[in-house]
């Protein structure tokens, strides 16, 4: 116990040295005042009941770009400016993600495409991209609709013998979107809608909330030193076990379980070239010799935790919301009975980008200043950031930027996609920074949109929702770095969405 004080009080030593000699500073940037030296804003916005309020509070009180603590004095701005979002994420001078993001993130995907950088990422995301073509999700539309057959299937026999009940939609959704990766990218059947138990899921919904309940004050400095220490000092933070690093880990190792179980169902005999799906794509580049086995199993390690619980998380959402608008689901209902072809259907579609819009999974992306650099903002103004500055990119707070999506921006309201287009273009789909932007953005959103439409129109086919009898509040949690509902008071029994569930005939 001796060493790891020594420890920890030669890492505070070693970050206080850093936060001193490093010139110059934002501390000229408007933002709320810090409560603490040692922990900043970091405690208040974990505790915060919705994910959001606080930076929505400040934003209205210091513009789109504030500054906030950080814990051990540093400073952290919060950027939802659309020029300078635009600036820290163009294809030419991406800013990278901050040490500690890929430190947390790797010990839950290893150095798969969401954590390597540079040239690295550049080979990895060349050779993924096949897998993400128009033609091969052509191709996987079919797993789409038999999965989501089966989940309307699976619901209706859970409801037994009576056609109305609450559901908690949270575990359908865990359950068709992994099945559905499994198949449609790596030819594996999880099979959880069949009652196969799968205990990554189950551990991923359980992260997103145990680990950001009662965070110790331990865990938030271990961020900040991750930001400040060199790479050649992080090694020593291994010798630090806390409550969130261990929850990450076995989390981790279950992914890693899970992407070894896949790697061994395949020979990685010479596939046809136009055998596009994910695991026929990495086991052409393994025998071409341009991926190694390591590199194989972080990728599918990467793909079974973010292709699944990102969008479980955003069909939450969007059913969520229609269980509130219960005449949006007769609106989409209408379309689905006049067109067999989703993008013909303009509610449906708005619906989506509505809820990608108020929900977006990742709520913040952490980034880091590579160089002193100057950030554009408006009419002419720019803002000076020196290297290694840490910015936390509001995609929740730019995606309600009353400035673009109008005064109701707080509100739901698809039909803002109906009416017209923004003036400002910003990340890959619908001017959302829901998939991030430039090129380091959500590889497989074209696969989630289209997961999306096709599970939302067989479940507003067969059933209608609402919410339970005698209501339930749903709060959005502020999970890192994700954003998923609870109920209130129940934040221990992790993320949950309980809606009555109606068959209809």
């Amino acid at each position: 116990m001796a060493a790891f004080f020594i420890i920890l009080a030669s890492l505070l030593v070693a970050s206080l040295l850093h936060r001193w000699f490093r010139h110059p500073s934002v501390k000229h940037v408007k933002g709320p005042p810090s409560p603490s030296f040692w922990l900043g804003h970091q405690r208040v916005l974990r505790d915060q009941e919705n994910a959001g309020d606080l930076e929505t509070k400040w934003r209205r009180e210091y513009g789109t770009v504030y500054r906030i603590g950080g814990c051990l004095g540093q400073d952290v701005l919060v950027v939802c400016h659309p020029q300078a979002l635009a600036h820290v994420f163009h294809p030419s001078h991406p800013y990278p993600k901050s040490k500690d993001a890929v430190f947390m993130l790797g010990l839950v995907a290893g150095k798969g495409l969401a954590i390597v950088s540079g040239e690295i990422h550049h080979r990895q995301r060349k050779i993924l991209n096949p897998a993400f073509s128009s033609a091969q999700l052509r191709i996987s539309q079919d797993i789409f609709q038999q999965c989501s057959d089966k989940l309307v299937n699976g619901i209706k026999v859970s409801l037994a013998s009576g056609t109305d009940a609450a559901v908690n939609i949270r575990d359908w959704t865990g359950k068709v979107t992994l099945d559905i990766i499994g198949l449609a990218a790596f030819r594996y059947d999880f099979s959880t809608l069949d009652g196969q138990r799968t205990e990554l899921g189950q551990a991923m919904r359980y992260l997103l909330t145990a680990s950001q309940t009662n965070t110790t004050a331990l865990e938030l400095i271990l961020i900040a030193l991750i930001r400040m220490l060199p790479n050649s000092m992080l090694g020593i933070l291994k010798l630090v076990s806390t409550r969130e690093i261990r929850q990450f880990v076995s989390v981790g190792n279950m992914a890693k379980q899970n992407a070894r179980e896949i790697m061994a169902s395949h020979n990685y005999v010479q596939t046809p070239d136009d055998d596009g799906d994910i695991i026929s794509v990495l086991g052409r580049a393994r025998l071409a010799g341009k991926l190694q086995d390591d590199e194989i199993e972080a990728q599918l390690m990467t793909f079974v935790i973010a292709g699944h619980e990102t969008t479980s998380t955003s069909l939450c959402w969007l059913l969520y919301e229609l269980a509130v608008h219960s005449e949006h689901q007769s609106i989409i209902r209408t379309e689905l009975k006049q067109s067999n072809d989703y993008d013909t259907m303009p509610f449906l579609n708005a619906a989506i980008k509505e809820a990608l819009r108020l929900y977006p999974v990742a709520h913040s992306l952490i980034r880091t200043a590579p160089h002193d650099d100057v950030l554009p903002l408006s009419r002419g103004e720019t803002l000076a950031v020196p290297k290694g500055q840490t910015l936390a990119c509001s995609a929740y707070l730019y995606n309600r930027l009353p400035s673009l999506w109008g005064d109701d921006a707080e509100e739901w309201n698809p039909a803002r996609f109906l009416d017209k287009a923004l003036p400002v273009s910003l990340g890959v789909y619908a001017n959302l920074m829901s998939f991030s932007a430039g090129s380091r953005s959500c590889i497989g959103w074209r696969f989630a949109i289209m997961e999306m439409q096709t599970i939302l129109a067989n479940l507003i086919l067969h059933f209608e929702f609402s919410l339970p009898e005698g209501g339930v509040e749903i709060l959005r949690f502020p999970s890192s770095p994700s954003v998923v509902p609870i109920v209130k008071g129940k934040a221990h029994l992790g993320s949950q969405l309980p809606l009555r569930v109606k068959v209809l005939q």
